[in-house]
């Protein structure tokens, strides 16, 4: 089968989107399918993430994709992105983010392609953003897809009625951890560690978090905090960890390709998200034996979190008080902590990759051929393998 992926911009971007966006048609290579990725992205653009070399990426080189274009300039996108529709001809388009799916659907209109709107996040988001002013014109958009992927099954709920019934959910691929945590232990060094990963920006909500670690710092004085990523909100993180007096405390190492490493090392994992999709960070952390601590409003981590058994959530959302409430709570018991990794270790087992992949492979055969043909499963590996098409 022959699949196009289309994202507005991968260059050099180290989040859960860019990331699973990989993942994935790296996956469907393996399983024999012919992958294209097109981004607006600019000719010089690199994957942070490994991109295998059989996947082939056009790269649309037509002005900055992160600034608006002018009508000219779109006519132009239009045509070029026509012309390499015409000239791949992929039997589905999968495009990952509800701005890009809008921006093809109607550059592709009458070519007579599927595409399936590979939504990346709740609808919840747009309850924090401006965009959420043109939600009705969003929803509508929709009605173009021949599938809307979701990765929670509560989101479906959050969409109107009239795009429910072409709804699918798919959650991400979770890896089971290859090392864990021991949440209990302290390293080395006889220090805790409390773990973050994630963008550096405004959905994240970082300063909550470190205005709730100052809250705790000095009664635990063996804890630090570290936050892997990068991002916008970098100097203002800085600028309140100075403030804070919390320069020792609290580290910021940017991004990293050895994010294992962090998770093994750690003891307890903490997302402070507005809004999430599926929180990839919090999947892996649950994997790595992590306990984890997060709010109960912010979607996407209350779908993933068993509260009680693999962490807790803490009361509302944003609120720094209840977040270092639920955090003292969890530092304080390292058998506590033990327990709540454990459990953490099997509720992500339901996220087994190979599984992950085949709906996504059953999904666009049925979009692409009207029907998903049976996947024959070599044992061996536990790998299903598509029929030619």
């Amino acid at each position: 089968m022959r699949v196009m992926f289309a994202a507005r911009a991968v260059d050099r971007i180290a989040g859960g989107v860019e990331r699973m966006l990989v993942t994935l048609m790296n996956a469907l290579v393996a399983r024999g399918h012919e992958v294209d990725l097109f981004t607006w992205d600019l000719a010089s653009a690199e994957s942070f993430y490994p991109l295998s070399r059989e996947i082939t990426w056009h790269r649309l080189d037509m002005g900055d994709p992160k600034v608006r274009a002018s009508k000219r300039l779109m006519v132009h996108r239009a045509r070029a992105i026509r012309s390499l529709i015409g000239w791949r001809k992929p039997q589905v388009i999968i495009c990952f983010q509800d701005g890009p799916f809008r921006a093809l659907r109607a550059y592709t209109l009458g070519l007579q392609v599927p595409i399936i709107a590979a939504e990346r996040t709740t609808p919840d988001r747009l309850d924090h953003l401006a965009a959420g002013r043109h939600r009705e014109l969003i929803f509508q958009s929709l009605r173009f897809a021949a599938r809307i992927a979701i990765q929670c099954e509560s989101y479906r709920a959050l969409y109107p009625k009239y795009l429910q019934g072409r709804i699918v959910c798919i959650p991400n691929p979770v890896l089971p951890a290859t090392i864990r945590a021991d949440p209990a232990v302290p390293g080395p060094d006889g220090r805790y560690r409390l773990l973050s990963v994630g963008r550096l920006g405004f959905p994240k909500n970082y300063d909550v978090l470190i205005e709730a670690f100052a809250r705790l710092a000095s009664k635990f004085s063996t804890w630090d905090l570290a936050i892997v990523g990068e991002g916008e909100d970098r100097a203002g993180l800085e600028a309140l960890r100075r403030t804070r007096g919390l320069e020792s405390r609290v580290a910021l190492p940017g991004t990293t390709k050895s994010i294992t490493e962090w998770y093994s090392s750690s003891h307890m994992f903490c997302l402070p998200s507005r809004w999430e999709g599926f929180p990839n960070a919090l999947a892996e952390a649950l994997a790595h034996g992590l306990p984890a601590v997060g709010f109960a409003e912010c979607a996407g981590v209350r779908d993933l979190m068993d509260d009680g058994a693999s962490g807790l959530l803490a009361e509302g959302n944003g609120d720094p008080s209840s977040l270092a409430l639920a955090l003292e709570k969890v530092m304080s018991n390292g058998a506590l902590r033990r327990s709540m990794g454990a459990k953490g270790i099997e509720s992500v087992r339901q996220f087994d990759p190979p599984k992950i992949f085949s709906d996504w492979e059953k999904l666009s055969f049925e979009v692409a051929i009207g029907e998903a043909p049976h996947l024959r499963v070599t044992p061996a590996i536990g790998r299903p393998t598509p029929p030619s098409v």
